[in-house]
């Protein structure tokens, strides 16, 4: 399990509402998808970064560690 993964669990697991854990989640899903896709995990990463960027935009009230939560979903990729 790679370390940023361990080091972002008891962040995310402390959030209120599991909201963290969901945008953890998406951020894995869509950098999975895109590292298939693509062959290339970097291209997967910031996949992740920007689906989580373009969120934040259009939510109303933006949370920048959102965002966070979101890119170290791309961690879960790299390592399988």
């Amino acid at each position: 399990m790679p370390r940023c993964l361990i080091l972002a669990l008891p962040l995310l697991a402390a959030c209120q509402h599991y909201d963290k854990a969901a945008h953890f989640a998406a951020g894995a899903a869509v950098s999975h998808i895109v590292t298939q896709e693509t062959g290339n995990a970097t291209a997967g990463c910031l996949a992740a970064i920007g689906v989580g960027v373009l969120k934040e935009l259009v939510d109303d009230k933006a949370d920048p560690a959102d965002i966070v939560a979101t890119g170290l979903g791309c961690s879960v990729a790299l390592a399988f």
